[in-house]
């Protein structure tokens, strides 16, 4: 017990001890919002990387059942992220001959209510496969990723798969 009063006078006796206090209580705050927003961007990250993985497994899935296409890898690069679209609800109001138009957000517990998510923008697709040296089985695989990703022709690359 006699330890614990000779801490706590120690502790009082420090000079401007309620500014060391504030400042480690700051750089506390500072750290834990920190940490919280690099998780939501990690978060953010997974999910496009989860909707990229899933359209990389598709296409790699319906190019391997082309016909003279054997095994195949695909990969996709994009440049945004997911964009969120929220739901929003309109309130006209007239008053003396002037109509007024009001958007505001929709809230459901607390959260704005999410209308749709639009997929990130796609720069190219690169894919190989055993079997694209055939010229026709090449322009079935573009034909297939330009259909399943809606992205231009030159936008794809076709390789054959090394031997």
């Amino acid at each position: 017990m006699e330890k614990l009063k000779k801490l706590f006078a120690k502790i009082k006796s420090i000079a401007n001890i309620e500014l060391y206090a504030a400042l480690i209580l700051a750089l506390a705050v500072i750290i834990i919002v920190w940490l919280s927003s690099g998780q939501k961007n990690s978060e953010k990250n997974s999910a496009d990387n989860s909707y990229i993985g899933q359209m990389e497994h598709k296409i790699c899935s319906v190019v391997e059942k082309i016909d003279g296409c054997g095994k195949a890898s695909v990969a996709i690069s994009y440049a945004s992220d997911a964009e969120t679209v929220y739901a929003y609800e309109s309130e006209t109001t007239a008053s003396g001959g002037v109509i007024k138009k009001n958007d505001s957000p929709v809230f459901s517990k607390g959260e704005p209510l999410v209308s749709t998510t639009l997929p990130p923008k796609i720069l190219g697709v690169v894919v190989v496969a055993e079997g694209a040296d055939d010229p026709i089985v090449r322009y079935k695989i573009v034909n297939v990723v330009i259909t399943l990703l809606d992205v231009r022709q030159q936008d794809v690359q076709v390789l054959k798969y090394k031997s």
